[in-house]
């Protein structure tokens, strides 16, 4: 239930005013003799009772009929009622083969309910057994595919396999906060590739899905690294504040991982910059500072959202090495293992897109005006028995 004009509720305030009413009238009064009060028969004289009776049921039918007023003014949402009109009941599937075969059953449950059930990718294609869209679910394209729901649901089912990354690094709104349901198989595996360093060392993953240093290329083999040498970089920014913030974590990288960079002017391989630009090429690394919200392409990052703060922040918290790290690696050809998420900490990530409640016509009028309608006839009759 819910109150779409709760300030109206301070006009519970006037149910005194039938009962202040009430004792006003019903006062005692000053007792005067009269002579043929002798005259009247037991039953005439104790017939006050029941008119007194009959006033405090015709009060208590007023103060309902004021108080169904004031329910009125306020207006009433009930969800069960919402419920018998038509707020569909979706579900959402990370087109993930795995993901699919796992929770089949419960979506075809769901197919056979007559509820809603779809991909959750870029056009929110129609679900089918066996068959994943030809669109990925990329994770700067889930927000643009939420977007396409109904504003009004019943519920909100996702199915995910539970990793990290896989919605992202923002938050996302939704119409409904959803209730999300988790692969249970773990089919995650390390990435086998590796960097090849200048001091001879390799850059990879361990068991646990960390990057390491590896000083001995016996211990784990390494027949072609898939990238060897500095990485070439260019700072696309006239702000020397932000020009040397880069060059600080970039700085703190190499001290950490022993990953070179080189800075060129022409040739680069990352592009640090604090501005969009107008155009992107596919085999070069984005990093933007800029704080904006927009879908750019997989190797475009706006390293502020990544971390779900602002720039300032940041550099406060030194969190961009690791923000420029992540995402280089990745694009360099390493895959380290995601983190499995729990369904509480994967909650976190959606946040209910705000109602306006004026917009919101209350479901309980019909109700509440039968009602109204019902006392008000009740109270014409009490009162037309008492004269009143």
């Amino acid at each position: 239930m819910e109150a779409l004009q709760p300030i109206f509720l301070w006009g519970l305030l006037g149910l005194s005013i039938p009962v202040l009413i009430h004792l006003w009238n019903g006062r005692r009064g000053k007792v005067l003799d009269w002579a043929a009060m002798n005259w009247l028969t037991t039953e005439e004289s104790q017939s006050s009772r029941s008119i007194k009776l009959e006033q405090l049921l015709l009060l208590l039918v007023r103060m309902l009929l004021f108080l169904v007023l004031v329910l009125l003014a306020v207006g009433f949402w009930f969800d069960y009622l919402a419920k018998n009109e038509g707020k569909p009941v979706v579900h959402l599937v990370i087109p993930n083969p795995s993901v699919e075969a796992e929770f089949r059953f419960e979506l075809e449950q769901a197919l056979t309910k007559g509820e809603q059930v779809y991909w959750l990718a870029e056009n929110l294609q129609v679900y089918e057994a066996g068959v994943l869209p030809d669109e990925k679910a990329e994770p700067t394209l889930i927000q643009h595919a939420l977007d396409q729901l109904p504003k009004r649901l019943d519920s909100l089912h996702i199915y995910a396999s539970g990793l990290s990354g896989e919605f992202g690094n923002e938050l996302l709104y939704v119409p409904k906060i959803p209730v999300l349901q988790s692969q249970t198989l773990d089919n995650r595996k390390n990435s086998s590739a590796r960097i090849a360093l200048d001091s001879g060392r390799f850059l990879g993953v361990n068991e646990s899905g960390l990057l390491q240093l590896i000083s001995d290329p016996a211990e784990i083999p390494v027949k072609n690294p898939v990238y060897s040498g500095s990485v070439k970089f260019r700072i696309l920014s006239e702000n020397q504040e932000t020009q040397a913030q880069f060059l600080a974590a970039l700085e703190a990288i190499e001290e950490v991982y022993g990953l070179s960079f080189s800075k060129v002017e022409e040739g680069e391989l990352v592009v640090l910059m604090d501005q969009i630009p107008e155009s992107f090429e596919k085999d070069k690394l984005y990093l933007i500072s800029k704080s904006v919200r927009e879908i750019f392409p997989g190797n475009v990052n706006v390293l502020a959202h990544r971390a779900g703060m602002n720039w300032d922040e940041v550099i406060e918290k030194g969190l961009l090495p690791g923000l420029i790290l992540e995402p280089l690696v990745d694009f360099l050809g390493i895959h380290p293992k995601e983190a499995r998420l729990s369904n509480s900490q994967l909650a976190q990530r959606f946040i209910k897109i705000p109602e306006s409640k004026t917009a919101i016509l209350p479901n309980s009028n019909s109700i509440l005006l039968i009602l109204f309608l019902a006392l008000f006839g009740l109270e014409r009759y009490l009162a037309y028995r008492n004269n009143l």
